[in-house]
This record gives structure tokens, C-alpha cells and sequence, in this order.
């Protein structure tokens, strides 16, 4: 297991932390799948469902932002963006064979999701407590 979930990656917000439950067991799924040898086709379905679930995720997410009315909904909106278009081009360069699946983006995956729910989604975490 790459992620394992644990109560300070809660964000105070069933919904959204049953959905960051889900990405990591999505993420988890795809690192089992690269270490288990498994064919190109496989981890590429894995990918594009990880594309899938980030975009409804976050349009899910950037809502019940908008709903409590946090201020700093752009800025992570545009952090939303890039994780996105990572995903997007990591996507587009597999069906091209142009990149080989390799634990540096699992790296890059896992590092980044983590930094995300620790650092930037605590942030509204915290605001909407505070309302």
C-alpha cells in the first residue's frame, strides 16, 4: 500500500473525505498494479480512472468551496488545474508510449496528493470551521 488513510488527512467534510478515501484507493490500485508487473493496458485503464475520479473530485469539491464562500477558491482551483493537466499529459503520453510508468510518478502522484489534502485542503478545512 502506497497511502494509507489516516485522521489528519480529514478535512472535517464526510463527503469530501469519503471522496480523498477513494482517490487514495485509486492511487493505491495503480501502485499495486506497477508492482505487480501488470500489462500497460491495465495501468493505463487505472490512470484514466484516476483522471476521471480527480475531475469529478474536484468540481465536487471546488462546490462546497464556493458554498461556504472561501475566499481562496481560485488560487486552489488553479492548483486543481495543474494536478489535472499532470494527470492529462502523463495519460496522453502512455497511450502514445511515450512514458514509461515508473514509481517517479507514482512519486509525483502520491506526493502531490498528500501535500494537497495536508496543506491546501486543510486551509479550507479551517475556514469553514471557523465560520
Amino acid at each position: 500500500m502506497l497511502i494509507q488513510w489516516t485522521e489528519d488527512l480529514s478535512v472535517g467534510n464526510p463527503t469530501i473525505d469519503k471522496e480523498h478515501q477513494k482517490w487514495i484507493s485509486l492511487l493505491n490500485d495503480f501502485y499495486e498494479g506497477l508492482k505487480a508487473g501488470k500489462s500497460k493496458e491495465k495501468l493505463t485503464e487505472l490512470v484514466l480512472g484516476m483522471l476521471e475520479y480527480t475531475k469529478y473530485h474536484f468540481a465536487d469539491e471546488e462546490r462546497y468551496m464556493k458554498s461556504i464562500g472561501y475566499p481562496d477558491l481560485e488560487k486552489h482551483k488553479e492548483k486543481h488545474d495543474f494536478y489535472v493537466k499532470k494527470i492529462t499529459e502523463f495519460y496522453e503520453k502512455i497511450q502514445n508510449n511515450k512514458l514509461i510508468l515508473s514509481l517517479e510518478v507514482t512519486n509525483f502522484l502520491k506526493t502531490w496528493l498528500i501535500n494537497h489534502i495536508k496543506g491546501t485542503d486543510q486551509k479550507y478545512a479551517e475556514f469553514a470551521k471557523n465560520k
